[in-house]
């Protein structure tokens, strides 16, 4: 009984990881299309440029947000697999 309390508070917790990563996502994907369309709108930039620069500053703030929404859907896993292991 203690092993399955324990694994659904590492489920709710994996939970908050799942949503803040994929939260982040968006975030970032939001954010780089918003950053697109203005360098694309200024004369010094053209369309492929903007999109090159744009991409450029979200690519890391993605590639945290996926490893932090993977290891939540990770852990979760987990979880589950300690839940049916206890029974």
């Amino acid at each position: 009984m203690d092993l399955q309390r324990d694994a659904a508070r590492l489920a709710t917790i994996a939970t908050v990881f799942v949503w803040v990563g994929w939260i982040s996502i968006f975030y970032a994907l939001i954010a780089g299309l918003l950053w697109w369309i203005d360098l694309a709108g200024r004369p010094a930039f053209n369309f492929f440029e903007s999109f090159a620069i744009s991409a450029a500053a979200i690519g890391v703030p993605i590639f945290l947000a996926l490893l932090v929404a993977g290891l939540g859907h990770a852990l979760r896993l987990f979880a589950l697999y300690v839940a049916s292991k206890s029974q």
